[in-house]
């Protein structure tokens, strides 16, 4: 609708997860360094923790894409199960060491076959990443059975690496008594906050270049404005700048102000 209004060839504010409009503040980039160091040195657990709309999905997904090809990887989207079989089966399904899943599996079969990949992957020089996402949903059963596959390794090194990803509350119970041996054991600690208002500006006017913008035709108040009622979130700031657009180009306006800003804010019930 106003793309040929902005001279813009697609979205800039799309919600969707997008790698071309993945924005690296400086923080994002030292983030992905630890991140990076943490599975180049083997140290067993890792964990991404931020609210809700920060980005984690997005900084997860460049994360993944960046990786050698020496790292094979499983991704677990629902941590919500009751039996460790479950785990075991979607892990092997998803490193294809298994076909399907299968009833009369026991916990010892699967076990020794994770264990029989994951040297096989050591002999050949690959690491094996185990991202759990939505962590916090997880139930403590889960999170100790997750810690005690961590126990898979050689006499110098851990054969699978485990990225633990959710909310805060994830932080929360890993630092629980309860839960005490698996929070010793997470070596990097990463904790996405959200962006501050220069950042916020960057952010914007790098989805807006990105979208084939010639300049940033957000004015300096209605960033201020959407920084200020998104608190910095990425996904807030993508809802409020849709709307700015869609209420800047209703009224014919070649920038987006203040007064846009305002608009997209009382549509959204913000």
């Amino acid at each position: 609708m106003y793309k040929e209004f902005y001279n813009l060839k697609e979205n800039p504010f799309k919600l969707s997860p997008s790698l071309d409009y993945f924005f690296l503040s400086p923080r994002i980039k030292n983030m992905l360094k630890l991140l990076q160091y943490g599975l180049e040195q083997n140290v067993g657990f890792m964990m991404i923790t931020g609210e809700i709309g920060v980005g984690k999905t997005s900084f997860l997904r460049y994360f993944l894409s960046h990786l050698d090809t020496n790292v094979e990887r499983a991704y677990l989207f629902n941590p919500t199960f009751s039996r460790t079989e479950e785990i075991l089966q979607l892990l092997l399904l998803d490193l294809k060491v298994i076909q399907e899943v299968t009833a009369n599996e026991t916990k010892v079969s699967l076990l020794e076959k994770l264990y029989e990949y994951l040297l096989r992957q050591h002999v050949e020089g690959k690491k094996v990443l185990f991202i759990v996402d939505d962590a916090q949903a997880a139930s403590d059963f889960v999170l100790e059975e997750l810690r005690l596959l961590s126990n898979f390794e050689t006499n110098q090194e851990k054969l699978m690496q485990i990225l633990l990803v959710g909310q805060p509350e994830l932080k929360e119970k890993v630092e629980s008594y309860a839960l005490r041996q698996l929070g010793q054991r997470i070596a990097i600690k990463v904790e996405m906050s959200a962006l501050d208002q220069e950042e916020t500006e960057d952010y914007i006017q790098y989805r807006l270049l990105r979208a084939g913008a010639k300049t940033n035709f957000f004015k300096r108040q209605a960033i201020k404005l959407i920084y200020k009622k998104s608190k910095g979130l990425p996904r807030l700031i993508n809802l409020i700048s849709e709307r700015a657009l869609i209420a800047a180009y209703l009224r014919s306006q070649p920038q987006i102000g203040k007064k846009e800003v305002k608009i997209a804010i009382k549509d959204l019930n913000l």
